[in-house]
C-alpha cells in the first residue's frame, strides 16, 4: 500500500462507513447514549504501514518479482503523516441497541498527512466551527485525538474511544480480524438470519422437493453452528525468516453448544488409520476421527435419507428387468446397512490419501463400518454381468477375484485390468509408460471397517494395502494435521509423460521444476482445547518459488522464438 494506496484505503473507508450508514443499524437508530459502555463487534485492521510493505516484499521476494514491489514502494511508499508502526483499520462497536462503524489511522492531523492524491482527497474534507467533515451522505466526521486521525459518522462522535484504538485489537499481524458474536444485539442478529433466510429462499430449488429438503437442512444445519460461535480471530502474516505465508485463527464456542459438542467429540479422538497419515510420498493425507454432535447425527441421517431415496428412485427408472432390480436392490440394501449404523451412533474414524512415487496410490478407509455383505452382494452383480455378457466372462473370471485372501481380518477383493484391456491398440500419443501399466483396486472389507487401495502397481498396492490393515489394529491419537506437497506429483508426471512428444519444452521444463520443489506444501494444523479451536494454515515459501519459476517458464515460451524462449532468456536472468 503505498502513497495512492493510503489514499484508496481512507476513501475505502468511507465507502465501509456509507454502507453501514446506510443499513446495518438496528430498528432503533436514537443517538447513543455516551452512559453506556461501547464494544466492539468486528475488527479488521493491520499492524501497521510497514508491515503491509514487509509481507508483500517478503513474498515477491520468492516470487522473484521483488524489483517490482521495490520500484512501486520506491514511488508510491512515500507517505508522510503516518506512524508506520502503529495499527490502522475498521471497528464495528455497539452499546447493545445501536451498531455503528469507524475507521482509526496513525495520523496526528489531516494536514500531515501527505502522499500522492493527496490533494484531491483534501478537495472533499470541510473545515467548519463544529469540525471537520467529509462528503456529505453520510457526512463523516474527521477527529484527531492523540496521534490518531478517527472517521466516523457524524453524530457519532462519541462511540470513538479515548484511549488508544489498537487497545481494541487482540491480534496482530499484516492482516487480522477479530467477531465477537455474543456482542451483536440479538433483533439484529435475529434480523441478520431472516434476511439470509429470505435470500437463500430465493434461490432454492422449489422445483425438485428433494433438493429443498437437502436445502432447508442444510440451512438450518449452517445456521446453527454460527449461532454456536461467540468468537472468531485471525491473523495473516509472513514470517520474515522462512518467507511462509502463516494464516492462524481460532474459534470459541459457547458452552453446552452442538459445535461445544463435537470439539469435545474430537478432542481426544484415537485412530485406526494413522498409517494413512504417513503414507510414504504423500501429495496429501488427512485423518479424521472423533464422536459426532447430535446436531451432526440429525444433519447427516436426513442427507443420508435424501440420497438413499434418490438412489431408490435411480433404481426404479433405470433398471427395466426384475432381476436387474433385485440385485442392485440387495447391494444398495447392504450398503445401507453398512453406513447406517456409523451416523445414528455418531462415532467416526476415516481417512484418505493420495501418494504417486513411484506409483500411483490412492487410499481410503472408513470404520466403524459392517461392511462383510457388501462382497456377497457384489458377487451376485458380477455373476449377472458374466451371465448377461458371456462374451466377457473369461475376462472378469480373470482381472476381477472376489474374497481372493483374507489381509489382517480383512476379506480382499481384487481387481487388476492392464491398460491395454481397455484399448487393444493404445493411441500412438499415449506415453510408453502405460503400455504395461495396470489399473489396481484393493477392496477390503470386514465386521467394523472398510479399506480401499488403488493404483498402477500390484505389487505396491498389496505392500500399502498390508500395511495399512496391520497398523490398524492399533489405535493412536488421531493426527492433528494435514498436508499437500506437489514434489511427489511432479516426479510422477515426469516419469508417466515424459516421453509424449506432445509434452512442450516449457511444460518439460514446468514438470522438472515441480519434481525438485520439496519445499513447495500447504500445511495445516489444529488443536481443540475445551471450546477453544486453534488452527494454523502454512503456504510453505517454497511455493511461491515455484509459482515465480513456472510464470517465468511461461513467459519465456510465449515470448521466445519457437516456444523455447531463448531469444528472451537474458530478460530472466539474477543479476
Amino acid at each position: 500500500m503505498g502513497k495512492a494506496g493510503i489514499g484508496a484505503a481512507i476513501l475505502a473507508v468511507a465507502a465501509i462507513l456509507t454502507a453501514f450508514g446506510n443499513g446495518a443499524r438496528t430498528a432503533s437508530a436514537a443517538e447513543p447514549n455516551v452512559d453506556k459502555d461501547w464494544r466492539p463487534i468486528a475488527v479488521v485492521a493491520s499492524a501497521g504501514y510497514d508491515a503491509v510493505w514487509g509481507a508483500a516484499e517478503r513474498v515477491a521476494k520468492e516470487l522473484k518479482f521483488a524489483e517490482a514491489v521495490e520500484a512501486a514502494r520506491a514511488i508510491y511508499g512515500d507517505v508522510q503523516g503516518v506512524d508506520r508502526e502503529k495499527p490502522f483499520g475498521v471497528v464495528v462497536a455497539t452499546n447493545g441497541s445501536e451498531v455503528v462503524p469507524f475507521a482509526f489511522l496513525p495520523v496526528a492531523s489531516v494536514e500531515k498527512l501527505e502522499f500522492v492524491g493527496a490533494s484531491d482527497l483534501k478537495e472533499k474534507i470541510e473545515t467548519t466551527p463544529e469540525g471537520i467533515f467529509f462528503g456529505d451522505k453520510p457526512r463523516l466526521r474527521l477527529l484527531e485525538k492523540d496521534g490518531w486521525l478517527f472517521v466516523c459518522e457524524a453524530g457519532k462522535e462519541n462511540v470513538v474511544p479515548t484511549t488508544d484504538p489498537s487497545l481494541w485489537l487482540d491480534c496482530d499481524g499484516a492482516l487480522s480480524f477479530q467477531v465477537e458474536l455474543t456482542a451483536l444485539p440479538e433483533e439484529l442478529l435475529e434480523a441478520g438470519f431472516a434476511a439470509l433466510r429470505q435470500k437463500a429462499a430465493e434461490n432454492a430449488p422449489t422445483d425438485d422437493e428433494a433438493a429443498l429438503e437437502q436445502f432447508d437442512a442444510t440451512l438450518e444445519y449452517y445456521s446453527a453452528i454460527f449461532d454456536s460461535l461467540e468468537r472468531v480471530r485471525g491473523a495473516l502474516n509472513v514470517d520474515a525468516a522462512t518467507g511462509d505465508l502463516v494464516w492462524d485463527c481460532s474459534a470459541v464456542c459457547k458452552d453446552g453448544s452442538p459445535l461445544a459438542e463435537t470439539f469435545a467429540g474430537t478432542q481426544n479422538a484415537e485412530t485406526r488409520w494413522g498409517a494413512i497419515a504417513e503414507t510414504p510420498n504423500a501429495v496429501f493425507a488427512a485423518v479424521q476421527a472423533g464422536k459426532r454432535s447430535a446436531l451432526d447425527r440429525e444433519f447427516l441421517a436426513k442427507q443420508q435419507a435424501i440420497a438413499f431415496d434418490n438412489f431408490k428412485t435411480a433404481l426404479e427408472i433405470g433398471l427395466y428387468s426384475d432381476e436387474e432390480r433385485a440385485l442392485a436392490e440387495e447391494l444398495f440394501a447392504a450398503f445401507e446397512k453398512c453406513m447406517k449404523p456409523a451416523t445414528v451412533e455418531g462415532t467416526f474414524d476415516s481417512a484418505s490419501a493420495f501418494a504417486c512415487e513411484p506409483t500411483v496410490l490412492a487410499s481410503f478407509a472408513v470404520a466403524p463400518v459392517d461392511g462383510s455383505e457388501l462382497t456377497g452382494a457384489a458377487r451376485k452383480v458380477f455373476e449377472k454381468l458374466k451371465k448377461d455378457v458371456p462374451e466377457a466372462a473369461e475376462k472378469i473370471d480373470k482381472f476381477v477375484k472376489l474374497d481372493a485372501e483374507t489381509v489382517e481380518g480383512f476379506a480382499v477383493s481384487k481387481v487388476d485390468v492392464p491398460f491395454a484391456e481397455f484399448d487393444a491398440e493404445l493411441p500412438e500419443s499415449l506415453p510408453a509408460y502405460w503400455n504395461d501399466k495396470t489399473f489396481v483396486v484393493r477392496f477390503g472389507t470386514s465386521a467394523d471397517a472398510i479399506l480401499t487401495v488403488v493404483g498402477l502397481d500390484s505389487a505396491a498396492v498389496d505392500a500399502e494395502f498390508a500395511r495399512i490393515a496391520a497398523a490398524s489394529k492399533t489405535k493412536t491419537p488421531a493426527p492433528k494435521r494435514a498436508a499437500f506437497a506437489v514434489a511427489p506429483l511432479g516426479r510422477w508426471a515426469l516419469e508417466a509423460f515424459g516421453d509424449s512428444d506432445a509434452l512442450t519444452a516449457a511444460a518439460r521444463k514446468t514438470l522438472e521444476r515441480i519434481a525438485e520443489a520439496d519445499d513447495a506444501r500447504f500445511e495445516v494444523e489444529y488443536a481443540i482445547d475445551g471450546n477453544r479451536l486453534e488452527a494454523r494454515y502454512v503456504v510453505k515459501s517454497g511455493v511461491f518459488r515455484l509459482i515465480g519459476d513456472v510464470a517465468r517458464f511461461a513467459l519465456v515460451a510465449n515470448l521466445g522464438s519457437g516456444g523455447e524462449g531463448e531469444d528472451v532468456d537474458y530478460l530472466f536472468e539474477e543479476e
